[in-house]
């Protein structure tokens, strides 16, 4: 009977501190990010001209239920000024996915410092590569001001 409950004990013991570890090295995704995105290719009768960009600011946060949210805005000339909510974020392993209802799907990593969402924006049949950089903290709520570039503040329309 000792020895059942020993290896009953140690075997809660190893499911717990893999458990701790695996808590510990997942890096949060609250807080701001900013990147840019390439609008289209535009063409000239005789030159390839340079491809406009246009801010993505990403706002993230963490519900009370442990499952991420947050908003989307773009600021490309189809979207300026529209704040999407986020629909789901994923993650497994490396892999992050960020779906933006009606809007488009964002795959990618997170860097290994936490500070660099590197991947690609999926809209309409189109793959455009997106890299977004933490720019605030977890706890510095996000601001969405009238020009359309994000700033330090509350979490506004």
């Amino acid at each position: 009977m000792r020895l059942y409950t020993s290896l009953l004990v140690c075997v809660a013991l190893i499911v717990l501190s893999v458990s701790v570890v695996a808590a510990q090295s997942t890096r949060p995704l609250d807080g701001k990010w900013e990147g840019t995105i390439a609008q289209g290719q535009a063409t000239g009768s005789r030159e390839v001209r340079q491809s406009p960009q246009s801010l993505v600011a990403v706002a993230i946060s963490t519900a009370s239920d442990g499952t991420y949210g947050g908003k989307w805005l773009d600021t490309s000339a189809k979207r300026i000024g529209e704040i999407a909510d986020i629909g789901e974020i994923t993650i497994d392993g490396d892999a992050i996915r960020i779906d933006v209802p009606s809007h488009g799907v964002w795959e990618g990593t997170l860097s290994s410092d936490g500070l660099t969402l590197v991947g690609e924006w999926r809209q309409g049949g189109k793959t455009t590569p997106l890299v977004l950089r933490r720019t605030g903290n977890a706890n510095e709520p996000v601001k969405f001001d009238s020009s359309s570039r994000a700033t330090r503040g509350p979490l506004q329309r």
